[in-house]
């Protein structure tokens, strides 16, 4: 099944929608209508376990067969594939006839539709075998076995049946696996549990506890670090309740840490159908659609909790945060300013602030943002690397690198930071140390490796060298005037004055406002050399290199 169709976009949920009422429209019962009902809200869990109890309100074999449609659905719409084909043959048994309105369902419903008719068809035609069991009448006998302790042979022969006729079920292994361990055939049970691919010493199959019991375990394994365990554990638990909004609400954070986003998509679906308003749990479907590289439906979830929650901070955070990602810098920039204002004590909110502030060459503003997020932060490794790049634009050079060391030390190594750290080192006389830095970093698309290098070479007094490396950067950026600036600084010392004032004055045409590249071509023009010294310790540099 495709992606898209388990995210529900707007066209495929409005389909899932009318589906169910369009198809199958006739002769409801309270159950159903109240299922009905609860799947036009969206609580798609509380509405399976409706159509699942108006079975019983029905006698009629073309009625139970559509309840049973209902489910596969319902579940269709979930992503729990698994299932939906046990409920589809389900509903071929009561009704051998029965056939779907491809008018009403997707494609993807219809094939699994197809492929349930031929299984129960082999099934029918193969020697005379005898139809079907009833499935969930059958799963209420036995369960009612297990809970007495009678006939657990009986039970175990039924359970068989069942997985020959429905072996997709996610609920009948668990089953046959606790009536071996109330036989005492623990061995048999071990060796199922392997099979499954869990590991019997955590009993993630036994559901013999109750609901609650499993709830606490799954929250001990989490506290633990566990969480693959207890996402077993709370699969069963919302089998078990559907409409346990704290099982599904824990069966998401563990899907969650375990990158299960399926899974964490469900539970919040379904929890949320069950607590419409729940600010948390929106706003946590909104980081699964982050993770999940849709980010049109989390900005739609985060856009609507700020209208509807204007003073939530997380709610501007998360939009924010995810502007900022997809490079929107003004609208993020707005954001995370609207949620600092409702709560400054937010770390990663002062970082992310910080780093577009200093994108836009608002250094003074980064370096606030930047101390107000060390005061909640302080070993931070990516707080250190922006602080140290913030640092060196201010002329802070030995400060800079310091933070940039640390930043490093820690793992935070990215290119990019590599060559702030080799021209910290430079701009600290550490040469040979910037040289070795920056020959580990492999050239960029940008030209900032290489602007650094041609700035190691000058700052060394190798001024031809620096000129060769930095006029391929202005060549290959020649509508960049902190480039251009760069390039006459290489030039001035060697007594190629008109040439020099040519480039500046190309460069301030490019950029009248910015005063370094003002102040160096009027000192080009009075020939000047050694006014001309301090140009490229300024803010020029930065200006080339990419933050």
């Amino acid at each position: 099944m495709t992606r898209i169709t388990l995210c529900l976009g707007s066209v495929a949920l409005t389909l899932l929608l009318l589906a169910p009422l369009g198809a199958l429209a006739q002769q409801v019962t309270p159950s159903e209508e109240s299922g009905n009902e609860a799947y036009r809200n969206g609580s798609f869990a509380n509405a399976i376990e409706l159509f699942t109890r108006a079975l019983s309100e029905t006698e009629d074999a073309n009625h139970r067969a559509r309840l049973q449609v209902q489910i596969a659905w319902t579940l269709f719409a979930l992503g729990n594939e698994a299932e939906v084909e046990t409920h589809l043959r389900a509903a071929l048994v009561e009704d051998p006839s029965l056939a779907l309105d491809d008018s009403y369902y997707s494609q993807d419903f219809l094939d699994l539709f197809d492929l349930a008719s031929r299984a129960t068809f082999d099934a029918s035609s193969s020697g005379g075998t005898a139809p079907a069991p009833d499935l969930e009448a059958t799963i209420a006998s036995i369960t009612d076995r297990v809970d007495s302790g009678a006939d657990l042979e009986g039970a175990l022969a039924d359970v068989d049946r069942l997985l020959a006729a429905y072996p997709r079920d996610g609920r009948l292994i668990p089953l046959k696996i606790k009536i071996l361990g109330l036989l005492g055939r623990n061995d048999e049970a071990t060796s199922l549990s392997l099979s499954r691919g869990a590991d019997p010493g955590t009993q993630v199959l036994d559901d013999g506890h109750s609901v609650p019991d499993l709830i606490l375990r799954a929250n001990r394994l989490l506290e633990e670090g566990d969480a693959t365990t207890a996402l077993e554990l709370l699969r069963q638990a919302v089998n078990r309740a559907p409409s346990n909004s704290y099982a599904l609400e824990l069966m998401a954070e563990a899907a969650m840490q375990t990158a299960d986003w399926q899974s964490a998509e469900f539970a919040l679906k379904s929890a949320l159908g069950l607590q419409p308003d729940n600010i948390g749990l929106k706003l946590r479907l909104g980081e699964v659609y982050v993770a999940t590289f849709e980010a049109s439906a989390a900005r739609d979830i985060f856009k609507s909790l700020t209208e509807k929650y204007p003073t939530s901070d997380r709610a501007w955070a998360s939009l924010g945060l995810l502007e900022a990602r997809l490079h929107n810098n003004d609208r993020a920039l707005a954001a995370l300013t609207h949620a600092l204002a409702e709560n400054p004590m937010l770390p990663e909110v002062q970082l992310a602030k910080g780093e577009l502030l200093l994108l836009e060459g608002d250094i003074d503003g980064a370096l606030e943002s930047f101390e107000a997020a060390e005061k909640l932060i302080p070993d931070d490794p990516q707080l250190e690397a922006r602080l140290g790049q913030a640092l060196l634009s201010k002329g802070r050079n030995a400060e800079g690198l310091g933070h940039l060391q640390t930043a490093v030390a820690a793992g935070f190594d990215s290119p990019n930071v590599q060559r702030w750290l080799a021209l910290a080192l430079a701009l600290n006389e550490s040469y040979s140390e910037s040289k070795r830095v920056l020959n580990a970093v492999e050239p960029d698309a940008d030209g900032a490796r290489e602007i650094v290098a041609g700035y190691l070479e000058l700052r060394r007094e190798r001024y031809s060298e620096a000129e060769v490396t930095l006029r391929a950067v202005a060549n290959a950026r020649p509508g960049d005037p902190a480039a251009v600036n760069l390039l006459a600084a290489t030039i001035y010392p060697q007594n190629r004055f008109s040439e020099s004032v040519t480039l500046l004055s190309h460069a301030y045409e490019l950029d009248p406002n910015d005063g370094t590249i003002e102040s160096n071509l009027t000192k080009a023009s009075s020939c000047s050399a050694s006014s001309y010294s301090s140009l490229t310790r300024s803010s020029a540099l930065r200006t080339a290199m990419k933050l």
